[in-house]
């Protein structure tokens, strides 16, 4: 099946019919009832991460050398990373592409806010959820993809029953717009 190229940004090619949503914030669950893994399961892939040490999602993950590292961004194969206590981790481009072209509905990236900024400033139709206590403040990695529209903030109070379920019915209101 071919697919209309909707944006072709930093080299990567997204069909129409599919989405990249990233979910990042301050509030988390291993729950199975968790956006995450509900929105796997309606058939959102998550991309493999690279490290050069260690991890820092449940998301999974290859090691990488630095040297290895360097030269994928030299040879502009990196799509999105921070430094996390000295250390690499990230997406490639690669990476991405193989969730993207896995999926039925697009690919979901959960982590730091600074790698959800990275995505949605290299993706224009890429969504971002932030998931976080009613009092607690947006962090200014955000602000690009607020101000461009990107941004959805969902308040979560993990010890009311149903919340879990609440959000994800949220985001799938905001994602059927």
């Amino acid at each position: 099946m071919q697919h209309r190229i909707h944006s072709i940004v930093t080299g990567l090619k997204i069909p129409e019919d599919k989405r990249i949503i990233c979910i990042t914030g301050s509030v988390w669950t291993g729950s199975r009832r968790a956006p995450r893994h509900l929105l796997v399961k309606e058939g959102y892939v998550r991309p493999k991460w690279f490290t050069t040490a260690y991890r820092i999602t449940d998301a999974e993950y290859r090691y990488i050398s630095e040297t290895d590292f360097h030269l994928a961004r030299a040879e502009d194969g990196v799509f999105v990373h921070i430094i996390h206590g000295g250390d690499f981790v990230g997406i490639m481009k690669q990476a991405f592409e193989t969730a993207l072209a896995a999926s039925r509905r697009g690919v979901l990236v959960v982590g730091p806010q600074e790698l959800a900024a990275q995505v949605a400033a290299a993706i224009p139709r890429a969504l971002v959820f932030t998931l976080k206590e009613t009092p607690m403040q947006l962090s200014p990695h955000l602000t690009g993809a607020e101000q461009r529209g990107q941004l959805h903030r969902l308040d979560v109070d993990v010890l009311a029953p149903g919340a879990w379920a609440e959000v994800h019915r949220s985001m799938v209101e905001i994602l059927d717009r």
